[in-house]
């Protein structure tokens, strides 16, 4: 599984270089507007704007298309592979990962809570059944969490690919498990704001999930597939927290 892994999507060391580029600085695009935006651009599910709107969907789609840019200029035609439609067996498997990592994320966050305490995360940012239009505004939060997720896809998985095939090329024992945790520790430590930069919850609470999300691309070979299951288990998730919240 590894040597399909990696060689189906073999790139020189200064090409990866690139590709991990994009990838900090997509995330710097996304997070630098929270740093001081003026307060009609942050979105208030009580009082949404259309400039706040505008603004949010702009932000997670630069996320989004500087990576894919970096990935294309690294690559070529070759980013393609990372890519295809889901046929019926892989519509199975985005059912069962997603039943797994909903699962897991159960599990582990359970744990997680009495390791080391709650936190309040950002689920369904604010947004309850009290709010006025919260469904037309779920569904544009789900619209905006959509292009986030799939940037989220390529942080994860761009470097799941590039420890593994230096493991790999290293001759470590078992480059792919070296790959994994790198992706997890990534993936998890890029959501220590949103965690109230709880680094135990956020590396056992998070981890483990990453962890089959990162086999499902690595059972199809396709982003779709990954990105799907991680867009199912928020949506879900999300939709939960609001249903609960009165």
């Amino acid at each position: 599984m590894t040597n399909n892994l990696t060689n189906s999507f073999h790139l020189s060391g200064k090409k990866w270089l690139l590709i991990l580029l994009s990838n900090i600085i997509a995330y710097c695009c996304l997070i630098m507007p929270g740093i001081q935006v003026p307060d009609y651009l942050v979105f208030d599910e009580n009082h949404p704007s259309l400039a706040a709107v505008c603004f949010q969907l702009l932000i997670v789609t630069i996320f989004l298309v500087i990576q894919i840019i970096g990935v294309q200029i690294a690559t070529g035609k070759k980013w393609h592979h990372l890519f295809h439609v889901p046929h019926a067996k892989e519509w199975l498997w985005i059912l069962v990962f997603f039943v797994f990592a909903y699962f897991i994320s159960v599990l582990s966050g359970t744990i997680s809570q009495k390791l080391f305490g709650s936190v309040s995360g950002n689920a369904a940012a604010g947004l309850t059944m009290k709010t006025p239009h919260v469904w037309p505004i779920f569904l544009y939060q789900r619209l905006s969490s959509a292009i986030q997720i799939l940037g989220e896809e390529f942080l994860a998985i761009m470097p799941l690919l590039a420890v593994t095939q230096l493991a790999d090329s290293c001759h470590m024992p078992h480059p792919l498990f070296w790959g994994n945790i790198a992706s997890a520790l990534i993936f998890s430590l890029l959501h220590l704001s949103t965690y109230d930069y709880n680094l135990g919850y956020v590396i056992l609470g998070l981890a483990f999930t990453r962890l089959v999300l990162n086999w499902a691309f690595i059972k199809t070979h396709n982003i779709w597939i990954s990105f799907l299951v991680h867009f199912l288990f928020d949506t879900l998730a999300f939709l939960i927290l609001l249903l609960a919240t009165k």
